[in-house]
């Protein structure tokens, strides 16, 4: 059931934010209470605690990011939202694996527009940083795929 749920918040999140680049706060808040309350529910108050910290370490992971402009509210709040939903643990092998997801999705996007040049010079000399963003949702679901799937036990 929590599985499910996972799922279908990260369907809607990244429908919202492929869409509209906004992943929107009822969706992940919605997210975070009922990871809290379904925790509780099956695992008792080990559960909520597990809950709670996977909240928090899924927030704390992204937000100073979010403090220098590099990722919107919505991610950090998504990533919450996962630890909620599946605890201090996995939230933590999801983030790793959607960090690496991220940087591998962010060289297609430099690729596909053709500024691979530009991008590797300017890391290079400090000289040239791409305008452009992309959405970091799909990483984030990738990481919580492939950390369903076993990698990085």
């Amino acid at each position: 059931m929590i599985h499910a749920l996972t799922y279908m918040l990260l369907a809607a999140a990244l429908y919202g934010d492929l869409r509209e680049r906004r992943i929107p706060n009822i969706l992940t808040f919605t997210g975070m209470g009922l990871g809290l309350m379904m925790q509780l529910a099956f695992h008792g108050w080990a559960g909520l605690a597990s809950s709670l910290l996977g909240l928090a370490l899924g927030f704390l992971l992204l937000f100073p990011l979010f403090a220098l402009g590099k990722f919107g509210g919505g991610d950090v709040k998504l990533l919450a939202a996962i630890g909620a939903l599946r605890g201090l643990h996995f939230v933590w092998r999801a983030s790793v694996l959607g960090l690496v997801m991220g940087g591998v999705l962010a060289l297609g996007f430099v690729i596909y527009h053709r500024e691979f040049g530009y991008v590797a010079m300017g890391f290079a000399h400090g000289g040239y940083r791409t305008q452009r963003t992309y959405p970091y949702s799909p990483a984030i679901a990738l990481g919580v795929l492939f950390a369903d799937l076993g990698w990085l036990l």
